[in-house]
């Protein structure tokens, strides 16, 4: 930039200059006065630029900071949905530790009832069967519903770490 203004001074001087050698002293100071408007020019069309530059790396900053700020919606959006699935996966867990304990007190009834009467031990052997093939579903079902519960946590961890990166690419761009 330095060269332009340089040039772009070279060639208004030169002809002044060049004509300035048979001129009179009203000539030479009507130039000189010439020369001093052009300096003068030049130094604020600097000064300008300067100031062009410096807003231009402010707009970006700022284009940043919108695209930030929008992120973090979105995040924030995103992590107060997976909270909500937690918390519905975490009900379900409850209820199905629920149906669970009342499946194994149901089977542990059972089997008293077959002990106690063996003659009615063949009529409960099917519906102890299937008292326990359900808690093996239940506990399955279970299993899967904490490892969603899991999956949920990590996320969440995830997506908050990513927010305090952003917040604080925020906070450094951002004068409060």
């Amino acid at each position: 930039m330095n060269k332009i203004l340089l040039t772009i001074l070279l060639l208004c001087f030169f002809p002044l200059v060049s004509t300035a050698a048979g001129e009179t002293d009203e000539q030479v100071e009507i130039i000189a006065l010439e020369i001093r408007n052009l300096s003068t020019s030049v130094d604020s069309l600097a000064q300008l630029l300067f100031e062009q530059g410096q807003q231009k790396e402010q707009d970006a900053i700022l284009r940043k900071l919108d695209i930030a700020v929008a992120y973090l919606n979105f995040r924030s959006r995103r992590i107060e949905m997976l909270e909500r699935d937690k918390q519905n996966n975490q009900n379900m867990k409850n209820r199905l530790e629920d149906i669970i304990q009342q499946i194994e007190t149901r089977a542990e009834q059972l089997e008293e009832k077959a002990q106690d009467d063996p003659a009615a031990r063949e009529a409960n052997e099917n519906s102890r069967q299937e008292t326990l093939e359900q808690l093996k579903m239940m506990k399955q079902r279970l299993a899967r519903v904490e490892n969603t519960l899991f999956d949920f946590d990590n996320q969440i961890v995830e997506l908050r770490n990513q927010l305090d990166d952003v917040e604080g690419f925020v906070e450094r761009h951002l004068e409060l």
